[in-house]
């Protein structure tokens, strides 16, 4: 099966796993894309071959490719493959990607960005984007930063408690410290 006819099959839950499977065996990158939007169709059909396909495409590098696109539904598909394949190479850009984008990418980024390994490192930026002019955003950190049992984030809400102009999310910094 050539790529087109495998694209093709993607786009019935009934034969997702054939075109899935052919699309790993021929191995190019940009076959994330349409089995990104494939994983995104509504219904309860099972997405394993999805992912298995995205998996055997190095889902780490075709995402950080697919970020830098210039379609932002492209971009979106690529930071929703970054949800899907945690890595800490991803931080970075997720947090360029909160503060600068806007609309569906920047609210995927958001959400993205929670599901990665909430290492030390994952730590810093959530607690950088304490200092966000976005509501959203800082909410999220405050969230984050107050489930977590380190020093660090205890440390970034008590740094930050001053700044913050929200009643309720200083109220939940001063709940959690």
């Amino acid at each position: 099966m050539d790529y087109s006819a495998a694209v093709e099959q993607l786009k019935s839950p009934s034969t997702w796993c054939k075109g899935a499977a052919a699309l790993a065996e021929i191995g190019e990158s940009q076959a994330l894309v349409p089995l990104m939007q494939a994983y995104e169709t509504p219904g309860e059909a099972s997405r394993g071959c999805l992912l298995d396909a995205m998996d055997a495409l190095d889902p780490v590098a075709g995402a950080l490719e697919m970020v830098n696109a210039d379609d932002d539904e492209v971009r979106r598909l690529g930071v929703h493959l970054m949800e899907l394949f945690p890595d800490e190479r991803y931080l970075e850009m997720l947090e360029r990607m909160i503060t600068r984008e806007t609309g569906p990418v920047h609210r995927q980024a958001l959400r993205t960005l929670t599901t990665q390994y909430q290492t030390a490192a994952w730590e810093a930026i959530v607690a950088r984007l304490l200092a966000s002019d976005d509501l959203d955003v800082r909410t999220m950190a405050v969230d984050h930063l107050a489930r977590r049992t380190t020093d660090s984030a205890a440390d970034a809400l008590r740094s930050h408690l001053p700044h913050e102009t929200n009643p309720d999310l200083k109220a939940r910094i001063e709940q959690s410290l």
